[in-house]
């Protein structure tokens, strides 16, 4: 059940205070659309641990409104709409006694739905149903957290450091299911990883001290920042950097290459080259630099915010 028009995932001027006088979430309001797929990105103390679990109902706010599908947790069909939220913690939580196929079958009668056989096979889990959780490797373990999830077909993922502590191949391995599980469904990762979060996600929630600073699509973000020529010349950086001073462009050295900043670089490139080739400059390698999101982020957050 969902309230008409609601966002699946909305989080409304809400403040969460431990004890000690430490407040983790100073007036936080956010909305997730429908299909959307963010990434929830914070420096270390951020809040964002704190925002997943009242999302997931595990902690209630001290002031403000967390709902899901538009009901709160007060609701009482708030549980309905919990069960159509698939949550991959940061820590898998095993159950060191239970077999996997023990785990999702608890799962399974915990969302009253669910094809145990169809996440075992599509997570490669058939030679590990009967194996203890605790002697599963870490990366099979985050499987096994991947297909409890996806078990009731949940309309909303929140995925919490779904990576961390894992291996370069049980990483690839969580991204290639995760890249399957996406589509479709409205998504909230958090991560530090944020070469992880740029290539599996289309919009970013910036947290800091916990304050929302930023709600944008990544590919608007890019705007913010002009793209980059990155050029090279036979003769070598500092003459290339000396020759572009005599054109009256700026640029900074990066090792042996010269970076140069180019709003319109299709129009840009190719009249810059001219102008160097006649200055006696042989550019053999020109390439457009796009601003990742990690130099975003360091940005973003190492810049002032004015609180508001």
């Amino acid at each position: 059940m969902a309230e008409p028009g609601a966002f699946p995932l909305e989080v409304t001027d809400v403040i969460k205070d431990y004890p000690g006088s430490v407040r983790a979430l100073d007036r936080v309001s956010f909305r997730i659309a429908p299909g959307e797929r963010a990434c929830l990105l914070g420096p270390n103390g951020a809040g964002k641990t704190t925002l997943i679990r009242l999302l997931t109902g595990a902690l209630s706010p001290s002031y403000g409104q967390v709902r899901l599908f538009g009901l709160g947790v007060q609701h009482d069909d708030f549980l309905t709409a919990r069960r159509r939220v698939g949550i991959v913690p940061q820590l898998p939580g095993m159950y060191r006694d239970f077999s996997v196929d023990d785990y999702l079958q608890l799962v399974r009668d915990l969302y009253g739905r669910g094809d145990i056989a169809e996440v075992v096979e599509g997570f490669g889990l058939g030679p590990y149903t009967r194996r203890p959780m605790a002697e599963l490797s870490g990366g099979m373990q985050r499987r096994l957290s991947l297909a409890a999830a996806l078990l009731g077909s949940p309309d909303v993922l929140l995925l919490d450091e779904p990576t961390v502590g894992l291996d370069p191949v049980a990483m690839r391995d969580v991204h290639s299911f995760l890249r399957r599980m996406m589509p479709g469904r409205t998504v909230l990762l958090c991560t530090h990883n944020l070469a992880e979060a740029e290539a599996l996600c289309e919009s970013a929630v910036i947290l800091q001290q916990g304050r929302v600073v930023l709600h944008e699509r990544i590919d608007a973000l890019r705007q913010r920042i002009p793209a980059l020529l990155a050029l090279r010349a036979a003769q070598g950086p500092e003459r290339l950097l000396a020759a572009l001073t005599e054109l009256g462009t700026s640029g900074r050295r990066e090792e042996d290459a010269v970076l140069v900043p180019s709003p319109e670089p299709t129009t840009q490139a190719p009249e810059l080259l001219r102008r160097l080739l006649a200055a006696g400059v042989d550019v053999y390698e020109c390439r457009l630099v796009t601003p990742s999101l990690e130099q975003l982020f360091l940005d973003i957050i190492g810049a002032p915010h004015a609180r508001t």
